[in-house]
């Protein structure tokens, strides 16, 4: 019996290595202080349903204030991770303006938008790139995390695309491993009884 389920165990490994695939989005937000529309940039974040299921928000200082724009402590990692975007097509990345908002290798764009849980989402279950992750651990070849671009943010990601709150995967495959490890665990006692039964009989 040990061996049955050692053997369970093991098959199923997979599928639960796999459930935690599906880690947390970091959304970025680069703000200029007092900015009224990163606030309502954030506004929208929190709003969401997936908010603290499926995302986070990394609020980063890309300007002191939005008055005299002065740089912000966040200023030239927002410009690198802008120049990484910029040069892989993506035309709506800047850091001349707030917010100026980043989602994995998916989205850069300089501007405010309530048409971002679809690509948070696909962020989800793709896995996320974390291209602003990369640049502030200063690793190398962040530029590579993105994909090449000929159409910029607001051509892929219309605003009449429709938003879908999947299920969580992760949930899912956990309550069917478990439930057939416990399925099998149960036919294989219930053999076992029934084996010693018939040994009693047969007496």
């Amino acid at each position: 019996m040990k061996k049955v389920l050692l053997f369970l165990i093991l098959l199923f490994i997979p599928f639960i290595v796999n459930a935690d695939k599906n880690k947390m989005v970091k959304v970025y937000v680069f703000e200029a202080g007092g900015c009224p529309y990163c606030e309502a940039e954030i506004d929208y974040l929190k709003g969401l349903k997936s908010y603290n299921k499926k995302f986070t928000i990394e609020k980063k200082e890309l300007y002191i204030d939005h008055i005299e724009w002065e740089p912000g402590k966040d200023y030239e990692l927002g410009k690198k991770v802008a120049d990484a975007f910029n040069s892989k097509g993506f035309t709506d990345a800047s850091y001349h303006a707030t917010p100026f908002v980043v989602i994995s290798n998916l989205y850069a764009t300089a501007g405010y938008s309530t048409d971002l849980e679809s690509i948070i989402n696909e962020a989800y279950d793709s896995g996320d790139k974390d291209v602003v992750g990369c640049f502030i651990n200063e690793k190398d070849n962040c530029t590579d995390l993105i994909e090449t671009t000929t159409t910029s943010n607001s051509d892929t990601y219309s605003s009449n695309s429709e938003s879908h709150d999947y299920p969580n995967t992760s949930v899912i495959w956990t309550v069917i491993t478990c439930t057939i490890i416990l399925g099998s665990l149960y036919i294989i006692k219930s053999n076992s009884d029934r084996e010693k039964i018939l040994k009693s009989i047969s007496k």
